[in-house]
């Protein structure tokens, strides 16, 4: 009979072990195919409605919209949670959000839009369209400073951030702004050598919409609505803030609602816009089944290729106009653009080679669009693109606690499979019902150990807490549920034993 025992003892090993492969693998997701061998719609959707609302509460993120793009097409959109908590406004996918950089990829288009008409060359210094500006006296001229430079970030600029400012308070001139009157006190200058390395700059595009203003005579929000936005059908945006449809408010990671902020900089990170409206610029910058061409008349399928082809770089990086590139495996390449100023991230990716995009927008601090970007990919089963590897990364204290709590309790069940097996051989542990007479009292006590164990496994899946961390950390939560099953199996091995009399 002992035998039984450490039968029993290594049969709960070897369990453990394949149920811990197997919930392992739950966390990478199989979804259905289509008869052009493309995964379904459906399972997207469906992985998102579930999932999102999950990863939201967890990262006390208040509302998210998602567009997802095929061949051209927006082809489903939504929203989650709350556009403003205090008056319990739903988002959906025309609720308006401010996305920050993503502001850099419809300035792109404009100055495109501007060689197209002749008006501006790409390779002609920025400064020669200039006359309100000049660039501070520098070791390296401002020649090498063209206009194609300062769209791809290589035009040796320093990066000189934005800085919001309320509503009620009166905005800087763009020559103040790049003056450093811009409440950082720095002034934009070209630091290092131009053509050489990329160097993000924020006033390099402020100094673009200077020059667009100064090229067409107009407020640069007026040029963009006028031969951008509202030809792309992009009816919805808006560079101008006093031009703004109700929109959504912003939030800091604990909960606390931001004012809406101005910026000068409007060509950097002044762009109000939506989730479907984004989708309409992102199909605009591929061919769609329906015979549409890149550009849809708004540019040629031509300035849109130059807009948006890699440039390699001296210094190993990948650049192009108003677009940030990165490699994915397989010899694919994810472009885009993402945003994020106080209270508002948004991350807008498409793959050229698949016809495949999305736009995700959130009115939080928070980054989440990875996680959401995470599950998107794993759709299309191809590797992660850097937004979603950074905010996993944001993910690794929670996940050293899972996997720090998992370890100690798996610490723990070796440690009773093994004291249990070794009695059981020796003849020292026996089943309760084969140790002799057994009165009442113990078996009352043991099943009461065994019937709370189990129950307590039973709350622990169906906790709610739980859901969310199956949805943000999949893996990790399976690793730490096979922990808890593994401990009350050990539980219930050790309540339905006892040291035998000698």
């Amino acid at each position: 009979m002992p035998t039984k025992i450490s039968a029993a003892a290594r049969l709960l090993a070897v369990v453990a072990l394949g149920a811990l492969s197997t919930l392992a693998l739950a966390g990478f997701v199989r979804f259905d195919a289509q008869s052009d061998g493309r995964p379904e719609l459906a399972a997207l959707s469906d992985r998102l409605d579930r999932n999102e609302p999950l990863i939201m509460a967890a990262l006390n993120v208040p509302g998210a919209a998602v567009a997802v793009v095929r061949d051209g097409e927006t082809v489903w959109s939504t929203g989650y949670g709350l556009a403003s908590v205090r008056e319990g406004t739903e988002v959906n996918a025309d609720t308006v959000f401010q996305v920050g950089s993503i502001s850099k990829t419809l300035t792109a288009w404009g100055v495109m839009h501007l060689v197209e008409t002749g008006q501006v060359s790409l390779d002609a210094p920025i400064e020669s369209y200039l006359t309100k500006w000049a660039f501070p006296p520098s070791a390296y001229g401002s020649s090498g400073a063209t206009v194609s430079r300062v769209l791809s970030h290589t035009a040796g600029l320093n990066r000189v951030d934005g800085y919001p400012l309320p509503g009620d308070q009166p905005l800087p001139s763009l020559e103040d702004h790049l003056d450093g009157n811009n409440g950082g006190g720095q002034s934009l200058r070209i630091e290092s050598e131009p053509g050489r390395q990329f160097n993000y700059s924020n006033a390099g595009y402020t100094l673009l919409q200077l020059m667009i203003e100064e090229v067409t005579g107009q407020r640069f929000s007026d040029y963009m609505q006028e031969v951008i936005l509202d030809p792309l059908g992009m009816t919805n945006s808006t560079f101008d803030p006093d031009r703004v449809p109700a929109q959504a408010t912003g939030y800091y990671p604990d909960g606390v609602a931001l004012p809406h902020y101005r910026l000068t900089e409007q060509a950097a990170g002044g762009l109000y816009s939506t989730a479907n409206d984004l989708a309409r610029l992102l199909a605009a910058s591929m061919s769609s089944s329906d015979g549409g061409v890149a550009g849809r008349g708004v540019l040629t399928s031509e300035s849109v290729q130059t807009m948006m082809a890699g440039r390699d770089m001296p210094d190993g990086s990948v650049v192009s106009f108003g677009h940030l590139h990165d490699h994915l495996d397989g010899g694919l390449s994810a472009t885009g653009n993402n945003g994020h100023t106080e209270g508002w991230i948004a991350n807008m990716v498409m793959i050229p080679e698949l016809g495949e995009g999305i736009v995700i927008l959130t009115n939080s601090d928070t980054e989440s669009t990875g996680l959401t970007l995470r599950a998107w990919t794993q759709w299309l089963g191809v590797s992660e693109t850097s937004t979603t590897q950074i905010a996993v990364g944001d993910l690794d204290e929670p996940r050293t606690i899972l996997l720090g709590g998992a370890a100690v309790v798996f610490i723990g069940v070796l440690a009773v499979i093994i004291v249990t097996a070794v009695q059981a051989r020796r003849g020292n542990r026996r089943w309760l019902w084969q140790t002799g007479p057994t009165t009442s009292r113990l078996y009352a006590v043991r099943g009461t150990i065994t019937a709370l164990a189990i129950g307590g496994l039973i709350a622990f899946v169906v906790w709610p807490e739980r859901q969310v961390y199956v949805a943000v950390l999949p893996a990790e939560a399976a690793t730490v549920l096979v922990a808890v099953v593994l401990a009350v199996a050990a539980v219930v091995l050790r309540a339905s034993t006892r040291r035998a009399s000698k």
